[in-house]
């Protein structure tokens, strides 16, 4: 069962995809890498790209997002992405985009979006963490602390993958900031330091 584990939604159960092709992220490990960034979170925009069923950016939602941008290639994941958006009342503050993080990246530099937290949650060891931090337009979406706003922002990337994953330090814009191991799952986080 999957579940919203804080915040305004807490308890709420979410809907699934019945698929070897999606891995919803343990309890766990989804508070863990919450509590990694749970500074960020208020008022954020945040881009989930790799939805599957949409749990961790509705996480952030509940937690005081203002808004989330969802991705999924799937049209399956896309419309259970879409059931939980509307089960739980977020539609308001919620884009869903079928595509892949590429297209989802265009959309967003189409409405002049910037994002402060980018969820990446992609099919382990394929290299898809590199692929989504250097896709085309990235810089454009994110922030470098460099802009004109008061606190300043800096887009933070986290992103989970398999323990013997070695994520480089660096990324194209992004730096490594830490990562943390939970049992065969790790949580990297990334801060975008600009092109």
């Amino acid at each position: 069962m999957v579940r919203v584990i804080a915040g305004t939604c807490r308890g709420r159960k979410l809907k699934t995809l019945d698929s070897d092709a999606t891995k919803p992220t343990l309890d766990r490990v989804k508070e863990a890498m919450f509590s990694m960034i749970m500074e960020e979170i208020p008022g954020a925009t945040v881009f989930d790209m790799f939805s599957g069923n949409g749990s961790l950016g509705i996480e952030a939602l509940s937690r005081g997002a203002k808004h989330c941008m969802f991705c999924d290639i799937s049209a399956d994941c896309v419309k259970i992405i879409r059931e939980n958006i509307a089960a739980l009342d977020l539609g308001g503050m919620s884009e869903v985009v079928k595509g892949d993080y590429k297209e989802a990246v265009q959309a967003m530099i189409r409405k002049d979006m910037r994002a402060e937290l980018l969820l990446l949650d992609p099919p382990y060891r394929k290299g898809y963490i590199e692929k989504a931090l250097t896709a085309k337009g990235i810089d454009r979406i994110c922030r470098s602390g460099s802009e004109d706003i008061f606190p300043p922002k800096k887009t933070v990337a986290v992103c989970e993958h398999a323990k013997e994953e070695d994520l480089p330090d660096v990324i194209g814009g992004f730096e490594k900031i830490k990562t943390r191991s939970y049992g065969t799952v790790a949580v990297t986080l990334y801060e975008y330091r600009g092109e």
